[in-house]
């Protein structure tokens, strides 16, 4: 259950953005480029999430493989030209042999230059095939920036809400032993019968046991979390909590 809530949030929020029109799309915004100071707290884990994660490296490595072929592509034409120099032997003999029954034939040499038919149709097309990868891999790194964003604030407000969700566990489980403690003392003075205390004897093990899991949802989300954006979250405290007192 949780898993398909957690799947239909990120689809939502994935959703959202992608119905704003590129024009009106800050990416800068979606994810604070690296070395600028994000306006949030929120907005500094999405950077850091997004320079810590391998893929956006593997991205900007594959725009400059592909950026670097639509430079080849564009001095390839050079390949299909072809230079040719041809010397007329007999009639050069002849000129450096005068004689008046030689037999002289111009041009005593010639340049000759050709290029391929395709050169200016094929290779255009290769262009622009190459072209539209850069134009591609610009694509799917904008679409990466919103999924980091979305996946990591999903991840931060997944960790806040079990967070909270464990100081409440917490309390429950206090109030549970307080009331457990209290007819514990009334079962010693006769004055509950057997089936109260043991109704508030599982009243908190059942309290310890929701509390203890609460506990470990914490730890889940923050494992996650740590996953996404590469650092310990006690590490940020620190960061948090100057955000926080803006």
């Amino acid at each position: 259950m949780h898993t398909r809530l957690y799947k239909a949030f990120i689809s939502f929020l994935l959703l959202i953005f992608g119905q704003t029109t590129q024009a009106q799309v800050d990416y800068d915004r979606i994810v604070p480029p690296p070395g600028s100071r994000p306006a949030s707290f929120e907005d500094y884990l999405v950077q850091l999430a997004w320079m810590n994660n391998p893929e956006t490296s593997i991205m900007d490595l594959r725009k400059s493989k592909e950026q670097k072929e639509v430079d080849l592509k564009r001095q390839s034409w050079k390949d299909d030209v072809q230079f040719g120099f041809n010397i007329n032997e007999v009639s050069l003999a002849n000129v450096l042999n005068p004689s008046s029954d030689n037999l002289i034939i111009y041009p005593l040499y010639q340049f000759s230059t050709s290029v391929s038919l395709g050169t200016f149709t094929t290779k255009k097309k290769e262009r622009e095939i190459e072209e539209d990868d850069v134009k591609i891999a610009d694509e799917e790194a904008k679409l990466h920036k919103l999924r980091i964003r979305a996946e990591t604030l999903s991840r931060y407000h997944k960790l806040l809400l079990a967070i909270e969700t464990l100081k409440l566990r917490t309390k429950a489980e206090e109030d549970a032993l307080n009331t457990y403690n209290f007819v514990k003392r009334a079962f010693e003075k006769l004055e509950v019968t057997l089936d109260d205390m043991l109704r508030a004897s599982a009243n908190y093990t059942d309290a310890t046991e929701k509390r203890l899991a609460a506990a470990t949802d914490v730890e889940l989300a923050r494992l996650s979390l740590e996953e996404m954006i590469g650092v310990k979250w006690e590490s940020l405290t620190r960061i948090r909590e100057r955000y926080e007192g803006q």
